[in-house]
């Protein structure tokens, strides 16, 4: 892989996202990044942008989805962040939304037609029980029929949950403990494998009850490196400058540093994780910290996620690599 056994380097990258800002009117219980209301309204700047694209660009990369949080939020921050890729030569394959935005429908259009004519050509709506927890289905469909009429391609995400959402009152919202109640005791078992989930993040808290769990010990006697963080496809680069390879959410990397030999010890966390696997993590945390595990775990990430919380949020280490603090506090 080009890379020696102690030093991680991000060589190259394949496909990736822009997150424009964490903060969302939803909290979904699958979100792999924590998003929520409760976020501080930050939001990429133009300046940010440029040189986000501007790297995508050195590393061959000319085409990205634009994602958040909820990117409508701030809707001339977005224009602006488009305006930038346009500037860089890069292509924004789709935008993602939960639709919670569109209020009034002429206000709604011509923020689309305005994205129209920058060159947005599609748009991925939000589709799935998650969502419904937070949004009435009928404010999905309403952004569906105005996609339709302004000629914006519609990538749904996931068509596949339309028949059972639209079943309940699409007025309201409706809770996970509805659909199962509604569905049978397995709907929410599945969920992860219809909507092609990661368990990471929020997901973790979420299924944890549903599948089976190891304890710290049974999860450390298989641990081996964490290779998954020299994962260059379906990377993010968010708001604050950082690359976040793909799954390894509450881990972050300095654009500025993509492309290079990582330094160890501003990245202590990643090269530990990176060498030895949940294992060193665990140790570590012991060690210095007095960690326990106190409860059972879905995966090593789990055990991962735990870790890290424990040390941003109980002993307050701050560490160049593991962050933003607020993706910890609104697990």
């Amino acid at each position: 892989m080009g890379k020696s056994a102690s030093k991680l380097k991000i060589e190259r990258l394949f496909s990736g996202g822009i997150i424009t800002n964490y903060y969302c009117s939803s909290a979904c219980r699958h979100c792999l990044y924590n998003s929520s209301p409760s976020w501080k309204k930050e939001y990429m700047t133009e300046e940010m942008a440029d040189k986000v694209f501007k790297t995508l660009k050195n590393f061959s990369v000319f085409s990205v989805h634009i994602g958040g949080g909820e990117p409508f939020l701030n809707f001339e921050g977005l224009k602006k962040v488009i305006n930038k890729a346009i500037e860089n030569g890069i292509y924004i394959e789709y935008i993602e939304t939960n639709a919670s935005w569109v209020e009034n429908e002429d206000e709604a259009k011509r923020k689309l037609k305005e994205l129209k004519n920058l060159g947005v050509e599609t748009i991925l709506v939000s589709i799935s029980p998650f969502h419904n927890e937070y949004i009435p289905f009928k404010k999905v469909l309403r952004l569906i029929q105005l996609l339709d009429e302004t000629g914006i391609r519609i990538f749904p995400w996931i068509d596949g949950f339309i028949k059972e959402i639209k079943s309940l009152d699409m007025e309201k919202t409706h809770s996970l403990s509805e659909y199962k109640d509604i569905f049978g005791e397995n709907y929410i078992r599945y969920l992860p494998q219809r909507y092609y989930l990661t368990l990471n993040g929020r997901a973790i808290k979420t299924f944890e009850e549903y599948f089976p769990t190891k304890t710290a010990d049974e999860i450390i006697k298989n641990s081996s490196a964490c290779l998954e963080l020299y994962s260059k496809s379906h990377f993010h680069m968010d708001l604050f400058g950082n690359f976040i390879p793909n799954p390894c959410v509450g881990f972050r990397i300095s654009i500025d540093d993509v492309g290079k030999e990582l330094d160890t010890s501003k990245y202590f966390f990643v090269s530990l994780l990176y060498t030895q696997g949940v294992k060193g993590l665990f140790e570590f945390a012991k060690e210095n910290y007095g960690y326990t595990p106190s409860k059972r775990f879905l995966n090593k990430c789990s055990l991962c996620f735990d870790i890290r919380r424990f040390l941003v949020l109980d002993k307050n280490v701050e560490a160049p690599d593991l962050g933003p603090r607020e993706f910890y506090e609104n697990i």
